[in-house]
């Protein structure tokens, strides 16, 4: 019988192999070392995972735009009216808000081809204050591009705000611009009638602008949706203060605000819903004289979207 030779190098090196694998289980099964492995697992588990943050929209999903509409009501009478009205839903986690200022610059807004939309904002007064545009503000104005306060301190105070904190969700209250607001927000608009509010009561101090009108007239509602986005509403024209309550309650608004209104009533879509004399007579029932406006609020994609913007967005695409 022959035998296989067995060369001493290559045993040693099997040897020393068998050798180190089983230092290395022991190792391992020590209960110092499972200890160890079993703390460093219940640890992982105390730091939460980091999740990336979500990516924008396209621009064409930062709003919607809804032309003529109608929504049935039902008055306490007993009757129904039908309220014709536009509305834009804006998505404020991407978008901010811009002062637009000037003395009718709808045209301009017509032409804007940053903006998403433009719309009213708070109640002024003609008169010295705001450089050249010469009239006085009734609320406070933190946006985009600027800081405007109210040069009427008593009205600020006494009127209602929206806002959008700096992770982009919808806020509102009643007051001026304090510093603790300033901390927390990006935009506030101040100097709001709140004219519903089903999440919380008017504090004291709040009067508003309005008492129960009994004018027929064109106004914009801001409405705070149940999922957390602002639906910019203008109405038909000949809509009471009765029934604008029950339109906004249809609607289904946790809470609804009025800026300036009648003829100072402005919803203005780039390329979609221009401004145009037809449109300032039906604001102003036939008055177009008196539809001068010094400032609108001009609504954009925000600076977060325009830097994480999708990749695949073509150049004409910013265009509403």
């Amino acid at each position: 019988m022959q035998s296989c030779p067995v060369r001493p190098l290559p045993l040693l090196a099997l040897c020393l192999a068998s050798g180190l694998l089983g230092m290395g289980i022991a190792w391992w099964m020590h209960p110092e070392h499972q200890a160890k492995h079993s703390a460093l697992k219940s640890n992982s588990k105390l730091v939460p995972s980091i999740e990336p943050p979500p990516l924008p929209p396209s621009r064409d999903r930062l709003m919607r735009f809804l032309p003529d509409q109608t929504l049935d009501v039902l008055r306490s009478n007993g009757t129904s009216i039908s309220i014709g009205y536009t509305s834009v839903v804006v998505e404020p986690r991407w978008t901010t808000v811009e002062f637009f200022g000037g003395w009718n610059r709808e045209l301009d807004a017509n032409a804007d081809e940053q903006a998403l939309l433009f719309t009213s904002g708070p109640t002024f007064a003609r008169g010295s204050g705001n450089g050249d545009l010469a009239m006085r503000l009734h609320g406070d104005l933190m946006l985009a591009n600027g800081l405007w306060p109210s040069d009427n301190r008593a009205a600020a105070a006494e009127r209602a705000w929206v806002g959008i904190s700096r992770a982009g969700e919808l806020e509102y209250g009643y007051g001026s611009l304090t510093a603790e607001l300033a901390q927390r927000l990006r935009v506030f608009i101040g100097g709001l009638h709140a004219f519903t509010n089903t999440t919380q009561e008017a504090p004291p101090s709040y009067a508003g602008v309005y008492g129960e009108m009994r004018l027929a007239d064109v106004r914009i509602v801001y409405g705070i949706r149940p999922d957390g986005q602002l639906e910019l509403v203008e109405t038909a024209d000949g809509v009471l203060f009765s029934d604008l309550k029950n339109f906004v309650g249809d609607k289904g608004f946790l809470a609804s605000f009025l800026p300036d209104h009648a003829s100072k009533s402005r919803l203005i879509v780039p390329g979609k819903r221009p401004w145009s004399h037809e449109h300032a007579v039906w604001v102003s029932g036939g008055k177009p004289s008196i539809t001068q406006m010094p400032f609108l609020l001009k609504i954009t994609p925000s600076r977060e979207w325009h830097d994480r913007k999708p990749v695949d967005a073509a150049p004409g695409s910013e265009t509403s």
